[in-house]
């Protein structure tokens, strides 16, 4: 029960990688946005590059042959599958990580929160590999937390981890307002 819960809420935050506009009222896309930003995928658009295209946003993103990848998203998605991976070898083979492997889980959750407001990613390369790894740090804490043998133990962790990723998404939205905020450029994303 502990692994398909967290197993689907892995999967649900790998979808919202893929639909920031259906998550965040916020993230409002034009419908004519740049082809290069998104990907039709039987019929669906998968949007990738969701940021403002604006100078003040190049960190935010990868640019693969022209097209646009958010590093945050991007992060996110290989985090949540790696995740999965890690509590399936802890839930269904049996690996028991330890503590050290816990610790080590925290840590990739505090450094996932705290790099926002600390603004220690200037590369989107480091922003993609930071957040896998708060992601990751859920299963790792998760599957350490789940030695002891409570259930009860472990919910509260899946709660943690829903949390903490609400708590990212919210500073990334603080962040995000205040480079529009501090730019005075007119864009899709202001009002003329």
């Amino acid at each position: 029960m502990i692994l398909a819960l967290f197993v689907s809420l892995c999967l649900l935050g790998a979808v919202a990688t893929l639909f920031p506009h259906r998550c965040s009222p916020s993230k409002v896309l034009p419908q004519d946005l740049d082809p290069s930003r998104f990907t039709v995928v039987l019929g669906v658009r998968l949007y990738h590059g969701h940021h403002v295209p604006c100078s003040h946003f190049q960190e935010h993103e990868h640019n693969v042959r022209g097209r646009f990848f958010c590093a945050g998203c991007s992060g996110l998605l290989i985090g949540a599958t790696a995740a999965v991976s890690v509590a399936t070898l802890h839930f269904i083979y049996g690996w028991n990580p330890g503590r050290v492997f816990g610790y080590a889980g925290l840590v990739c959750v505090i450094l996932g929160l705290l790099y926002i407001p600390l603004r220690i990613a200037p590369r989107p390369i480091l922003r993609s590999l930071i957040n896998a790894l708060f992601v990751l740090g859920f299963s790792l804490t998760l599957s350490s937390v789940d030695g002891s043998g409570s259930s009860a133990f472990d919910l509260v962790v899946i709660g943690l981890c829903v949390f903490w990723m609400f708590t990212r998404i919210q500073l990334s939205r603080w962040n995000h307002d205040n480079v529009c905020d501090e730019c005075g450029e007119e864009c899709w994303k202001r009002e003329p």
